[in-house]
């Protein structure tokens, strides 16, 4: 991808947040990580918000342990009935982010699982076309508005929920200081860039909330929906987490080629944000080879670069074995022997000049397409390609679903 001279540095602004429109009331005015500008407010507490989750990363492991006994104890009390597994990695993966924050303060079972539907239908509801437009057009506020009306609602919700936790720990008397909140609070005396100011504090708790539990949960459930059509990848994958070395534990994905080449796969071709957050260039730069002017406003599309043809084999279809993460994963970053950078496409930079973002300077295996495969790639593909049609239908029901890892 060229970016001019200047570097990524130039794409960190956010568009103005000012104007009461969805993206400032999701955001209270860009005062979180997500949608806040590069001021030194954002800088403070992008940098609290890091250091307190290295400290806290060590409480982690353990976390996920106990969590991940807890969310198989609830995956077998259904037995063969019906459930939504999107519903149960929503909560559980809502838990694990509040035990981190929180320590021994976190709230009831019960309270997190009236917080946890809320994360993923505010993001539903800000998404939707009746919503987003109100971004570009602030002054159809003046209209009635469903839509508007619901994601006030949820981010109220929101907003009691987080506020209840802070004003449970400053009102404790010896709240535990080993939380990402307490560093946040500054009551740990190791972590730096605390305290937040109370704006900061609340959106940081917001950013780990929302970026966590939707995306995750996401991934989860599209995970689980291209597996079940094959039966043959989930023994492969059992196999090797039930390999020699012992069971694994957080950190070990090295060990487990197969397991993080699903996991690659599931996230190329379902992406949790398929268009990125928007970007604003905040001087004068060029993306692949074409001038941006300083303001410009630009909405990185995930989903079209992890899915394009010249890139990828068969990019529609789910083939999480090691051809894949060999062959493809190396064209899409331009390394790897026999792999040459060429120049964009016109196509690609015609949709750039009508206000999308172009992909990255496409990476193609020198006279990929006229050679035939090895033996040995032929019938890994073949072992990888049973099920695709399967699993092309399957992918087509959720997005008919909503297209937010919510199975049917």
């Amino acid at each position: 991808m060229g970016l001019g001279t200047r570097g990524l540095g130039g794409f960190l602004g956010v568009p103005d947040w000012s104007c009461p429109t969805p993206g400032s009331l999701v955001s209270r005015g860009g005062r979180d990580l997500a949608l806040g500008g590069p001021c030194p407010g954002w800088r403070r507490q992008r940098g609290a918000v890091r250091g307190a989750l290295a400290r806290a990363g060590g409480r982690l492991g353990p976390l996920l342990w106990l969590q991940g006994r807890e969310l198989c104890e609830e995956l077998r009390s259904h037995g063969e009935a019906p459930l939504d597994p999107f519903e149960v990695f929503t909560f559980h993966t809502c838990s694990t982010i509040a035990r981190l924050l929180f320590g021994e303060m976190v709230p009831p079972p019960g309270e997190l699982r009236a917080f946890s539907p809320c994360l993923w239908e505010l993001l539903q509801v800000w998404g939707h076309s009746s919503v987003r437009v109100l971004d570009l057009l602030p002054l159809l506020r003046a209209l009635p508005n469903p839509g508007l009306r619901k994601l006030l609602q949820l981010v109220q919700h929101r907003d009691t929920f987080v506020e209840t936790q802070i004003q449970r720990h400053q009102a404790c008397p010896s709240p535990p200081s080993d939380t990402v909140l307490g560093a946040l609070l500054g009551r740990n005396p190791g972590a730096r860039g605390g305290p937040l100011s109370p704006p900061r504090l609340h959106m940081a708790l917001v950013d780990l909330f929302i970026g966590g539990t939707e995306t995750t949960a996401a991934a989860l459930g599209w995970a689980v929906a291209f597996l079940l059509h094959r039966p043959e990848l989930q023994a492969r994958l059992r196999a090797e987490l039930q390999g020699a070395q012992g069971p694994p534990g957080p950190g070990d994905m090295g060990r487990l080629p197969l397991l993080q080449a699903t996991v690659s796969e599931t996230l190329r071709l379902r992406p949790p944000a398929p268009l990125a957050l928007p970007h604003c260039a905040l001087r004068h730069t060029s993306l692949g080879g074409l001038p941006v002017a300083a303001g410009t406003v630009l909405v990185p599309n995930l989903l079209a670069a992890q899915q394009d043809p010249d890139i990828w084999q068969h990019p529609e279809v789910f083939l999480p074995g090691l051809v894949r993460l060999a062959t493809d994963w190396l064209r899409a970053v331009g390394g790897g022997r026999g792999v040459e950078r060429r120049p964009q496409s016109e196509g690609l930079k015609e949709r750039a000049l009508q206000g999308g973002v172009p992909a990255p300077n496409i990476a193609r295996e020198r006279e990929a397409r006229s050679t035939a495969p090895t033996q040995k790639h032929e019938r890994e593909n073949s072992e990888e390609g049973q099920g695709g049609d399967e699993t092309a239908r399957a992918s087509r029901v959720m997005c008919r679903n909503g297209g937010n890892g919510k199975g049917g």
